[in-house]
């Protein structure tokens, strides 16, 4: 690929993949190095711009992320992360309408949250987020009107 074609989808996918990379770890320099890493590896793996090459940056994300909990063996970290939430959602998205909403979503158990945010902040369909989540479309659809029932009763408190 030219130079220009990878920086253009460098700039283009990097803060959504980073966002996403954060919703899963909660640490934004482990997200912020698990991005990179990926956009490496995406970049040196393709050799011409791909149309669905954020689905595929994000399941390589994804990868990576878990590969990371493998290697550490810190699976019991993820809940103790939680409480950083906050801090670190009013870092990253800077709009202020959209931390209110950012925070409500980040109480939603991990499964419910990342497909929210794949759907609704990284504009992904349904059977995108089944690919990059390994799930069935059905369930996928099963889990994001639980997340939504949940959302909505967290947003009326």
């Amino acid at each position: 690929m030219k130079k220009e074609a990878l920086e253009n989808l460098f700039r283009k996918y990097y803060n959504e993949a980073k966002l996403y990379v954060v919703t899963l770890c909660h640490d934004l320099s482990l997200a912020e190095d698990i991005v990179s890493d990926s956009f490496y590896k995406a970049f040196t793996k393709i050799d011409e711009e791909k149309e669905s090459f954020k689905f595929w940056l994000f399941k390589v994300c994804r990868n990576a992320y878990f590969d990371h909990l493998k290697k550490t063996k810190r699976l019991s970290e993820l809940d103790d992360n939680l409480g950083r939430d906050d801090d670190l959602a009013a870092r990253v998205i800077k709009n202020e309408e959209y931390q209110s909403l950012y925070r409500a979503i980040s109480l939603l158990k991990p499964n419910y949250r990342e497909i929210i945010l794949l759907y609704y902040f990284d504009e992904l369909s349904v059977s995108e987020i089944a690919g990059i989540t390994d799930q069935t479309v059905e369930n996928v659809k099963v889990q994001m009107y639980r997340a939504r029932m949940k959302l909505k009763d967290i947003l009326e408190d």
